[in-house]
């Protein structure tokens, strides 16, 4: 493996151990088995690095809800969908979608570049359903964040070490039809 998912890999394990903010470059770069200016040579700063990180995944779960609720027909396909794309993001690579997970707060600054940020993505989700009269009314916003967080609240339990070591995705049919109760509570 080159140095650089070497050390991709190493800062992704120590910011889910310590956080951002308490790694060093000198502690990746000794986790990496490579020099402190191999680090330099891709990533300006230890920032840079811990962003570019957060960004590829929430990019990845980004385009797979996308993809995946373009190809659903109906709100409560559309649920599945969401709850697929996380769990496929997770069970890809679960270091670094906890890291994205544990982190959300640390980047929020950036991580709504676009409007096609997950959370803005499900609430056009609700909205559409709505105004389809798939959903009955109510606030896209607060449906959309209840129904994002069945999912983000129990792979932060999995990530907390509460739910063992199933794949996020053994999950899914349970968070599918929680998602869903949310969609239609009202």
């Amino acid at each position: 493996m080159s140095a650089k998912p070497r050390i991709e890999r190493a800062a992704l394990e120590i910011f889910v151990e310590r956080g951002v903010d308490a790694a060093t470059t000198k502690l990746i770069a000794a986790k990496a088995e490579v020099s402190e200016g191999a680090i330099y040579r891709h990533w300006k700063s230890k920032d840079e690095l811990a962003l570019g990180l957060f960004m590829a995944a929430h990019r990845r779960l980004s385009d797979l809800i996308t993809a995946q609720a373009e190809q659903a027909s109906g709100i409560r396909d559309q649920a599945a969908a969401v709850v697929r794309a996380y769990c496929t993001v997770a069970d890809e690579d679960w270091l670094l979608f906890s890291f994205h997970l544990l982190r959300l707060h640390h980047f929020l600054p950036f991580y709504q570049e676009d409007g096609r940020d997950p959370v803005t993505m499900v609430e056009g989700l609700v909205k559409r359903a709505m105004i389809d009269a798939q959903l009955p009314p109510g606030d896209p916003r607060v449906i959309a964040a209840m129904a994002i967080g069945v999912i983000t609240q129990t792979a932060q339990n999995k990530a907390y070490g509460r739910l063992g070591a199933d794949a996020l995705s053994a999950h899914a049919p349970l968070m599918t039809a929680a998602v869903q109760a949310v969609l239609f509570a009202r």
